[in-house]
Protein backbone atom coordinates (compact mmCIF):
# COMPACT_ATOMS: atom_id res chain seq x y z
CA UNK A 1 0.00 0.00 0.00
CA UNK A 2 1.83 3.37 -0.82
CA UNK A 3 1.72 6.14 0.62
CA UNK A 4 2.34 5.06 4.06
CA UNK A 5 3.99 1.86 3.22
CA UNK A 6 1.78 -0.24 4.51
CA UNK A 7 1.32 -4.11 4.15
CA UNK A 8 -2.47 -5.19 3.42
CA UNK A 9 -4.25 -8.24 1.63
CA UNK A 10 -2.73 -11.07 3.67
CA UNK A 11 -3.72 -14.16 2.67
CA UNK A 12 -6.55 -16.62 4.56
CA UNK A 13 -4.56 -18.48 7.20
CA UNK A 14 -1.57 -16.73 6.56
CA UNK A 15 1.10 -17.12 9.39
CA UNK A 16 2.07 -14.40 11.65
CA UNK A 17 -0.40 -11.76 10.10
CA UNK A 18 -0.66 -10.23 13.89
CA UNK A 19 3.16 -9.52 13.80
CA UNK A 20 2.60 -7.93 10.43
CA UNK A 21 -0.88 -5.87 11.44
CA UNK A 22 0.69 -4.74 14.41
CA UNK A 23 3.58 -2.94 13.03
CA UNK A 24 1.58 -1.44 10.41
CA UNK A 25 -0.58 -0.15 13.08
CA UNK A 26 2.52 0.85 14.92
CA UNK A 27 3.46 3.20 12.05
CA UNK A 28 -0.52 4.69 11.31
CA UNK A 29 -0.24 5.76 14.84
CA UNK A 30 3.18 7.62 14.32
CA UNK A 31 2.34 8.90 11.55
CA UNK A 32 -1.38 10.18 11.38
CA UNK A 33 -1.26 14.07 13.06
CA UNK A 34 2.57 12.88 13.60
CA UNK A 35 4.20 15.34 16.14
CA UNK A 36 7.48 14.93 17.17
CA UNK A 37 9.44 16.14 20.59
CA UNK A 38 12.79 17.71 18.76
CA UNK A 39 15.17 16.67 15.76
CA UNK A 40 18.08 18.65 17.76
CA UNK A 41 17.73 16.63 21.11
CA UNK A 42 19.44 12.94 22.10
CA UNK A 43 17.12 10.17 22.28
CA UNK A 44 16.98 9.75 26.20
CA UNK A 45 17.64 6.40 27.96
CA UNK A 46 14.26 5.95 28.63
CA UNK A 47 11.19 7.40 26.67
CA UNK A 48 7.45 7.62 27.35
CA UNK A 49 5.16 4.99 25.61
CA UNK A 50 4.42 6.54 21.97
CA UNK A 51 6.47 9.66 22.44
CA UNK A 52 8.49 10.81 19.19
CA UNK A 53 11.82 11.75 18.08
CA UNK A 54 12.92 12.72 15.39
CA UNK A 55 17.05 11.72 15.28
CA UNK A 56 20.09 14.11 13.94
CA UNK A 57 21.22 13.27 10.29
CA UNK A 58 24.92 13.56 12.61
CA UNK A 59 23.39 10.04 14.53
CA UNK A 60 25.39 7.21 13.84
CA UNK A 61 22.34 4.84 14.35
CA UNK A 62 19.48 5.86 12.81
CA UNK A 63 19.61 9.24 10.91
CA UNK A 64 17.03 11.08 10.15
CA UNK A 65 14.81 7.80 11.33
CA UNK A 66 11.23 8.36 13.75
CA UNK A 67 12.19 6.96 16.90
CA UNK A 68 9.04 5.68 18.65
CA UNK A 69 9.12 5.06 22.01
CA UNK A 70 7.37 1.08 22.39
CA UNK A 71 7.89 -1.98 22.92
CA UNK A 72 9.42 -5.29 20.72
CA UNK A 73 8.42 -8.88 21.83
CA UNK A 74 8.01 -7.10 25.85
CA UNK A 75 11.05 -5.31 25.81
CA UNK A 76 10.37 -1.61 26.11
CA UNK A 77 12.40 0.61 23.52
CA UNK A 78 13.15 3.01 21.37
CA UNK A 79 11.63 1.81 17.41
CA UNK A 80 13.13 3.18 14.19
CA UNK A 81 10.59 3.98 10.84
CA UNK A 82 12.77 5.08 8.29
CA UNK A 83 11.27 8.18 6.92
CA UNK A 84 10.14 8.24 2.73
CA UNK A 85 9.72 11.25 0.63
CA UNK A 86 7.07 13.44 1.72
CA UNK A 87 6.50 12.58 5.11
CA UNK A 88 5.67 15.25 7.38
CA UNK A 89 5.72 15.68 11.15
CA UNK A 90 4.82 18.54 14.00
CA UNK A 91 7.85 19.51 15.89
CA UNK A 92 6.76 20.40 19.20
CA UNK A 93 10.25 22.53 20.40
CA UNK A 94 10.07 24.43 17.04
CA UNK A 95 6.47 25.05 16.85
CA UNK A 96 6.76 23.73 12.98
CA UNK A 97 6.22 21.26 10.52
CA UNK A 98 8.75 19.48 8.63
CA UNK A 99 8.51 17.80 5.61
CA UNK A 100 11.37 14.80 4.55
CA UNK A 101 12.32 15.76 1.03
CA UNK A 102 15.71 14.73 -0.58
CA UNK A 103 17.00 13.09 2.40
CA UNK A 104 16.70 15.66 4.63
CA UNK A 105 14.12 16.93 6.52
CA UNK A 106 13.28 20.39 5.83
CA UNK A 107 10.62 23.69 6.86
CA UNK A 108 7.36 23.13 5.52
CA UNK A 109 6.79 26.64 4.22
CA UNK A 110 4.33 28.80 5.96
CA UNK A 111 2.77 31.55 4.60
CA UNK A 112 4.34 35.67 5.39
CA UNK A 113 7.18 33.43 6.53
CA UNK A 114 10.35 33.48 5.14
CA UNK A 115 13.23 31.66 6.98
CA UNK A 116 16.76 33.61 7.55
CA UNK A 117 19.71 32.08 6.68
CA UNK A 118 23.15 33.74 8.01
CA UNK A 119 26.63 32.84 5.78
CA UNK A 120 29.36 33.55 7.68
CA UNK A 121 31.90 32.34 5.50
CA UNK A 122 33.62 33.90 2.36
CA UNK A 123 32.01 31.25 -0.24
CA UNK A 124 28.80 29.76 -0.26
CA UNK A 125 27.34 27.70 -3.00
CA UNK A 126 23.29 27.27 -3.05
CA UNK A 127 22.06 24.47 -1.56
CA UNK A 128 18.12 23.22 -1.36
CA UNK A 129 17.71 24.32 2.03
CA UNK A 130 18.16 28.37 0.54
CA UNK A 131 14.96 27.83 -1.43
CA UNK A 132 12.53 30.52 -0.26
CA UNK A 133 14.69 32.01 2.27
CA UNK A 134 16.53 35.73 3.12
CA UNK A 135 20.32 34.74 2.74
CA UNK A 136 22.26 37.42 5.11
CA UNK A 137 25.85 37.80 4.41
CA UNK A 138 27.56 39.14 7.42
CA UNK A 139 30.92 39.32 7.67
CA UNK A 140 33.61 41.85 6.98
CA UNK A 141 34.99 40.50 4.08
CA UNK A 142 33.95 39.81 0.82
CA UNK A 143 31.45 36.71 0.22
CA UNK A 144 30.79 34.79 -2.72
CA UNK A 145 27.44 33.17 -3.66
CA UNK A 146 27.85 30.57 -6.44
CA UNK A 147 24.49 29.48 -8.59
CA UNK A 148 25.41 25.72 -8.72
CA UNK A 149 24.21 23.69 -12.20
CA UNK A 150 21.06 22.14 -12.19
CA UNK A 151 22.87 18.40 -12.31
CA UNK A 152 24.55 19.42 -8.81
CA UNK A 153 21.74 21.05 -7.12
CA UNK A 154 17.85 20.35 -8.91
CA UNK A 155 16.43 23.66 -8.40
CA UNK A 156 12.63 24.09 -9.75
CA UNK A 157 11.87 26.37 -12.00
CA UNK A 158 10.30 29.18 -9.97
CA UNK A 159 12.97 29.10 -6.96
CA UNK A 160 13.51 32.18 -5.31
CA UNK A 161 16.34 32.86 -3.17
CA UNK A 162 16.86 36.25 -1.94
CA UNK A 163 20.13 37.69 -0.79
CA UNK A 164 20.79 40.69 1.94
CA UNK A 165 24.32 42.14 2.08
CA UNK A 166 23.94 42.84 5.94
CA UNK A 167 28.14 42.98 6.84
CA UNK A 168 30.55 45.25 5.31
CA UNK A 169 32.29 42.62 3.33
CA UNK A 170 30.67 42.74 -0.54
CA UNK A 171 28.30 40.39 -1.32
CA UNK A 172 28.97 39.15 -5.08
CA UNK A 173 26.63 36.29 -6.83
CA UNK A 174 28.02 34.19 -9.22
CA UNK A 175 27.06 31.71 -11.67
CA UNK A 176 28.49 28.58 -12.56
CA UNK A 177 30.06 27.83 -15.85
CA UNK A 178 26.67 26.98 -18.03
CA UNK A 179 24.14 28.34 -16.23
CA UNK A 180 23.13 32.03 -17.13
CA UNK A 181 22.64 35.31 -15.18
CA UNK A 182 20.46 37.75 -16.41
CA UNK A 183 21.06 36.20 -20.41
CA UNK A 184 25.19 35.79 -19.07
CA UNK A 185 26.41 32.40 -19.14
CA UNK A 186 28.86 32.40 -16.14
CA UNK A 187 27.49 35.72 -15.51
CA UNK A 188 28.39 37.46 -11.68
CA UNK A 189 27.30 40.75 -9.97
CA UNK A 190 27.76 42.58 -6.64
CA UNK A 191 25.29 43.79 -4.72
CA UNK A 192 25.48 47.61 -4.38
CA UNK A 193 26.72 47.64 -0.50
CA UNK A 194 25.76 46.93 3.13
CA UNK A 195 21.82 46.90 3.15
CA UNK A 196 21.20 45.95 -0.27
CA UNK A 197 19.81 43.32 -1.53
CA UNK A 198 19.10 41.21 -5.06
CA UNK A 199 16.42 38.34 -5.64
CA UNK A 200 17.38 35.67 -7.83
CA UNK A 201 14.89 33.21 -9.69
CA UNK A 202 15.50 30.27 -11.35
CA UNK A 203 13.38 30.77 -14.12
CA UNK A 204 14.32 28.04 -16.61
CA UNK A 205 16.76 25.26 -17.25
CA UNK A 206 20.14 26.31 -16.19
CA UNK A 207 18.77 30.36 -16.02
CA UNK A 208 18.90 32.73 -13.63
CA UNK A 209 17.75 36.40 -13.49
CA UNK A 210 18.37 38.52 -10.44
CA UNK A 211 16.53 42.03 -9.76
CA UNK A 212 17.66 44.44 -6.99
CA UNK A 213 20.07 46.64 -5.72
CA UNK A 214 22.87 45.64 -7.46
CA UNK A 215 26.13 47.58 -8.13
CA UNK A 216 26.64 47.62 -12.13
CA UNK A 217 25.20 45.18 -14.80
CA UNK A 218 25.78 41.13 -15.37
CA UNK A 219 29.31 40.41 -16.94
Amino acid sequence: MPGLGLRAFYDAGQRDWGTSVSEDLRVLSALVQARAVSRSAALPPLGNAGEIYLVPPEAPEAPNALALWDEVDGTPGWVYLAPQEGWQVWVSDENRHLRFTGGVWAEVPRPGIVPLRTLTATAHTLELEDQGCILETTGAIAVTVTIPGEAIVPFEIGTLINITQVGAGLATVQAAAGVSLNGVDGGGVALNGQWAGGALVKRGADAWTIQGALAGGVA
